[in-house]
Formats: structure tokens, C-alpha cells, sequence
């Protein structure tokens, strides 16, 4: 079961309560992006390696064709 994140919001905010509702979030994500910077980086650089050894295959699959 999905959930949408809009269903667990409150409908009704005041300005105040939503600015702060969101500065709560955008500090929770630098505390995350801080403590998880090591794994994140981790799994980019590995996912980047498999793209690229991917797109070196799919390059090298059609090498009998010119390239214009």
C-alpha cells in the first residue's frame, strides 16, 4: 500500500505552522545528508560505475555502425 505524503499532513496550516513544518524538514534532511554523507557517496560512486561500464557495452555493441 502506497502512501501519499499529502494524506499525513494537516490540511489546515497557518503560514507560521507551515514555514516552520518545512524548516523542520530541510533540518532534518542536513542532519540526514551529515550523518549518511559516507554511504551516500558509497552508493552513488558505485551506481555510477555500473552506468558507465553499461554504457561503454551498449557503445561498444555498435561499433560496426559510424557514429553520423
Amino acid at each position: 500500500m502506497k502512501i501519499d505524503i499529502r494524506d499525513l499532513l494537516p490540511e489546515e496550516l497557518s503560514d507560521e505552522s507551515a514555514y516552520q513544518l518545512v524548516n523542520f524538514f530541510i533540518d532534518l534532511t542536513t542532519e540526514l545528508e551529515s550523518c549518511c554523507f559516507a554511504q551516500m557517496r558509497r552508493h552513488v560512486k558505485s551506481t555510477a560505475k555500473t552506468r558507465q561500464d553499461y554504457l561503454i557495452h551498449a557503445v561498444a555493441d555498435d561499433d560496426d555502425d559510424p557514429p553520423f
